[in-house]
């Protein structure tokens, strides 16, 4: 993740790597198919990239990843997921599952039958993009892979050392099945650490 000057708890844009670019041109392709448009990608981190924007106004770009040079120190692990918060799931489903082709692998209902989150997926594991039904238009959270418990325990300890409170968890989820917990950063942006996010 990289973190610019900007307004608080708004996103620039978010990404979504493809391992060729053979695969950038069907997912372009498809958005084409599907009347979107086609932007230019802002993206510094990828190749034969392009951006579409979805209906609550996020940018999101897709490319080949260009490969990363150097070791990164301490505890660290990749991006997992990200997910919005949303006045209206069902025009989430029908942009990131009817008109990019994301699989839909989840959803959870209201008692009265409305939908009340969604979880898509462009890749093996549960959910790339999931979507909660809120009152407002944003980043809920973004989360990133700790692979298991030990780590997720190491860094329930760096947390206590650097005075962090845990604002959930340590917790497994239902959808997913994933362990997770969950921090606040300085500008209220929700940010979770997960491991054995559910492979499908």
């Amino acid at each position: 993740m990289i973190v610019l000057p900007g307004e608080s708890r708004e996103m620039a844009h978010a990404g979504l790597a493809c391992r060729t670019a053979e695969g950038v041109a069907l997912i372009c392709s498809r958005a084409e198919a599907e009347g979107l448009e086609i932007l230019e990608s802002p993206s510094p981190y990828f190749e034969d990239g392009f951006a579409v924007r979805d209906p609550d106004g996020h940018l999101i770009c897709f490319g080949k990843a260009i490969a990363e040079s150097g070791e990164h120190e301490g505890i660290h692990g990749p991006t997992q997921h990200l997910t919005f918060a949303s006045l209206d799931v069902e025009r989430f489903v029908d942009f990131y599952h009817g008109k990019l082709g994301f699989a839909l692998s989840d959803r959870v209902l209201h008692d009265n039958g409305t939908l009340a989150t969604a979880f898509t997926t462009s890749n093996h594991e549960h959910h790339t993009i999931a979507c909660f039904k809120s009152d407002r238009t944003g980043v809920d959270h973004h989360s990133y892979e700790a692979g298991e418990w030990a780590t997720i325990r190491d860094w329930c300890d760096h947390f206590a050392t650097q005075d962090v409170q845990l604002m959930r968890g340590p917790g497994r989820r239902g959808p997913g099945n994933n362990l997770f917990i969950l921090i606040e950063d300085p500008d209220k942006n929700w940010i979770e650490v997960s491991a054995e996010l559910e492979v499908i």
